[in-house]
């Protein structure tokens, strides 16, 4: 079975929540996969929304499988019990991956669960086998949500989503911004846009690099995204500032974080070089589509393609691997992550 991409997730999550939205609940939610973020979002929302406050006194629980009593037998006894005038029965399992023998306890209650009980499981940090009867009765008896983390550079795409839904603008850069210093982390990103949507003017409806540079502590002047552009368009006084800068602030800003940064970057033009090989280019969206970035940034990826041609692109990725090795062993001697960042900057735009 194909691995499921974070596309997917997504789609499964709007589908489940619109299903809860409009009150077509299922007998069974299994919520599983390595980021939690869906996950908490659809078990809280079912948590507080299924039921009133008046009705959740007698009629809903919450187990903990690092709880020790919580076995698979007492999942499924619990999840047995009928409610006490309310419509549903309500029992969340949270941490579900630390109970053993729970697929098996649960394969049997799958097979005829109560009409009247709404039982969700929680299983984050792995997924379930998808080719076991349990997987397959989940499926076919209640719902499934597989919630796979983003890529890198799905991040921002993400983040300008999450704005849109808020009835925020957002500029691309400042997406970019966001993304490069929190990464595919959707918790952290999620408390840190509710943050901005609140420090929001009451006369301004977007969020601008200046907006998150004032109120999340990330300077536009200083960040990985930044020096990417420098590097793209061979500003060497500029990038030289940065990467010193860097070299300062090792804990806000750690080598592996900027290398990634820049690894990415150049495994990006690498992509664009292949695709614009030939007689037939792409058109600029289709590149874009393909590249997996906003349109906005074309201009700067062609002129890196311009002042880094295919050979030199290939260069500087084994370069990147080259330092990546170097930081990690002994070969790095006495030099710190700012000597090893630097003398790698006067290699790339030598």
């Amino acid at each position: 079975m194909a691995k499921q991409s974070a596309k997917e997730s997504l789609s499964q999550y709007k589908n489940i929540l619109a299903d809860l939205k409009a009150k077509k609940y299922l007998p069974f939610y299994l919520l599983m996969g390595e980021e939690p973020y869906y996950i908490d979002q659809l078990h809280r929302y079912i948590a507080e929304h299924v039921l009133t406050p008046e009705e959740r006194d007698f009629n809903q629980v919450i187990l903990y499988g690092s709880d020790a009593k919580v076995t698979g037998q007492y999942i499924v006894e619990t999840a047995r019990r009928y409610p006490m005038m309310a419509p549903k029965w309500v029992v969340i399992v949270r941490e579900a991956q630390l109970i053993k023998s729970i697929e098996r306890e649960l394969e049997i209650y799958l097979q005829h669960p109560p009409e009247t009980t709404l039982l969700v499981v929680c299983h984050p940090g792995k997924t379930v086998d998808k080719r076991t009867t349990f997987f397959k009765l989940a499926s076919t008896k209640g719902a499934v949500l597989d919630s796979v983390p983003l890529r890198e550079e799905e991040v921002a795409d993400w983040i300008s989503r999450y704005a849109s839904e808020m009835k925020i603008g957002m500029t691309p850069d400042a997406s970019l911004m966001l993304a490069d210093y929190l990464g595919p982390d959707l918790n952290k990103i999620s408390m840190e846009m509710d943050k901005l949507l609140v420090a929001l003017p009451t006369d301004c409806r977007q969020i601008t690099p200046d907006l998150i540079e004032q109120n999340v502590g990330i300077s536009k002047e200083h960040s990985p995204f930044a020096l990417c552009k420098a590097i793209s368009f061979k500003d060497m006084p500029k990038a030289l500032r940065m990467v010193r800068y860097f070299g300062d602030n090792a804990k806000i800003y750690p080598l592996p974080v900027v290398l990634g940064a820049l690894f990415s970057h150049f495994a990006r033009l690498l992509k664009y070089h292949a695709l614009c090989q030939g007689p037939s280019r792409p058109s600029r969206g289709e590149l874009a589509q393909k590249l997996g970035m906003n349109p906005y940034f074309l201009n700067e990826i062609e002129t890196a393609a311009q002042n880094f041609p295919l050979h030199k692109t290939a260069q500087i990725i084994w370069l990147l691997r080259a330092y990546d090795g170097r930081s990690k062993s002994n070969d790095r001697g006495e030099a710190t992550d700012g000597d090893l960042l630097q003398e790698l900057l006067f290699k790339i735009l030598r």
